[in-house]
């Protein structure tokens, strides 16, 4: 998505580039238009990494990071079928 830069609203501000660009990337997966900007400080020595959605996505962004991951168990059970702790003669 290409536009003005007030197309573009902060979403969240991070103390380290990683951080910032590891919730680029998820949002990016996640169908949200993200970018990463880097704001120096007063001090020029230190820095802020925010991360920006396109206006039009931002409740989505919002909606993203607001689910939980699914667990180990939920993990397994979708991969196996098995609910945790039950023996397989349950599972029949």
């Amino acid at each position: 998505m290409t536009g003005t830069s007030d197309d573009w609203v902060p979403f969240r501000k991070y103390a380290d580039q990683g951080s910032a660009n590891v919730m680029c990337a998820w949002l990016m997966r996640e169908s949200v238009p993200a970018r990463v900007e880097t704001r120096s400080l007063e001090s020029g020595r230190e820095a802020e990494y925010w991360v920006f959605v396109h206006r039009s996505l931002a409740h989505r962004a919002r909606w993203v990071v607001a689910q939980l991951p699914p667990t180990d168990e939920e993990l397994n059970f979708l991969a196996t079928g098995k609910l945790p702790g039950a023996n397989e003669d349950e599972q029949r």
